[in-house]
């Protein structure tokens, strides 16, 4: 028997059982699978079963439909340990027989290999969500470091300094 896992949000690892012909999923409750999610519509896709071979069908949601990260645009038949994303919601389908189905078609990876060895980075500057760092702002900071510093090394002397006076 074919289903769904749920993989993310209110549905983890909740079983949704593809026991129909045709299993709707969206958030509105005449669906087969109900979703209270607001990145779902109402009726946002639906899984239909022929004979032994599903297909996924978009149901022109406003967040879209992705089978295994791609955009689904019509319809996209499953095979098994496909993921599938309803808005921001993941479910993983799962079937135990399935009739052989064409492969899905991805572009054919290019890989480049560089000559030589690896080397490390010149700088991380660029790994930074906020940016690189403002180089002019270097000085200010170690002036304001090096003052706060002092004024706590005379703090703590003028401590000893009424210990012992005493």
């Amino acid at each position: 028997m074919a289903a769904l896992i749920g993989m993310s949000g209110d549905v983890k690892g909740k079983t949704f059982q593809l026991d129909q012909d045709v299993t709707s999923i969206g958030r509105s409750k005449d669906n087969t699978i109900v979703i209270e999610n607001p990145t779902v519509s109402g009726h946002h896709c639906s899984v239909i079963r022929d004979g032994t071979a599903f297909v996924l069908r978009d149901l022109e949601s406003t967040n879209g439909t992705r089978l295994n990260a791609k955009d689904v645009s019509g319809e996209a038949k499953l095979r098994p340990k496909d993921l599938v994303q309803a808005g921001s919601v993941e479910f993983l389908f799962d079937a135990e027989q399935v009739d052989a189905v064409e492969t899905h078609s991805y572009a054919e990876a290019h890989v480049e290999v560089a000559a030589g060895p690896a080397s490390a980075p010149k700088s991380f500057d660029s790994i930074s969500p906020f940016g690189a760092r403002r180089k002019e702002t270097k000085g200010l900071w170690f002036l304001v470091i090096s003052i706060v510093g002092i004024l706590a090394l005379v703090g703590v002397v003028m401590f000893f300094v009424q210990l012992v006076a005493e």
